[in-house]
């Protein structure tokens, strides 16, 4: 049996699907910038070290200030992360990575996760507020 590690669309080849396992891969090469699509009362809950709260709400309207490399795009099962990617190609600059089965299936493999709400939890408010100053 062929396992498939990757699905891409040939409509937007810069947007991907990869698995936690391989998300985690790339993250910890440096190789991406990890953007948490969820409430920041899951990402104070848990998430991923070093990942960026932009709530889903307001993805398009901060996208502006998404990162100039390769980002994976997370939520808690996949879902809200597939509609940031898949539905929304335009706004990113590089490609984007629709991280498989979200924080489910990274804590699931038991890797590593943070519960409180710090700096990179609260960047989108501040950014928000500069945009309607």
């Amino acid at each position: 049996m062929q396992v498939v590690e990757q699905y891409t669309t040939p409509y937007y080849k810069h947007i991907l699907s990869l698995p936690p396992s391989s998300v985690r891969k790339l993250w910890k090469q440096n190789k991406i910038t990890l953007i948490d699509v969820r409430t920041p009362e899951e990402y104070e809950d848990h998430h991923i070290p070093g990942a960026i709260l932009i709530p889903l709400d307001y993805l398009e309207v901060l996208s502006k200030f998404l990162p100039d490399n390769d980002v994976a795009v997370i939520c808690e099962h996949g879902n809200r992360a597939l509609y940031a990617t898949y539905g929304m190609p335009h706004i990113y600059k590089k490609k984007a990575i629709h991280m498989q089965y979200g924080m489910a299936g990274w804590i699931a493999m038991g890797y590593e996760v943070e519960s409180e709400m710090n700096e990179n939890g609260k960047k989108w408010m501040k950014l928000l507020d500069s945009i309607e100053s």
